[in-house]
């Protein structure tokens, strides 16, 4: 389970990381939000409780939703 807890924890700091070089504004918002639940998600699987798993990929989507929504207003 350690894997999965490394993975979730890079993809926070990843994501955290990204809404840093974003300028004020909701994307940003949204991003270092994003990064905040991954961070917790890490956390709960440190502790080896494998019903994260749903919530990470509600994460991941929102996530997926938010660039897609950036992307558009962006061009």
């Amino acid at each position: 389970m350690s894997d999965a807890t490394d993975y979730l924890m890079a993809h926070a700091k990843k994501t955290i990381m990204e809404a840093r070089r974003l300028p004020p504004g909701p994307p940003k918002f949204w991003l270092r939000h994003i990064g905040s639940v991954y961070h917790l998600l890490a956390k709960q699987g440190a502790y080896s409780n494998i019903e994260f798993l749903g919530d990470y990929r509600v994460a991941r989507k929102a996530e997926e939703d938010l660039r897609k929504v950036a992307r558009l207003v962006l061009v």
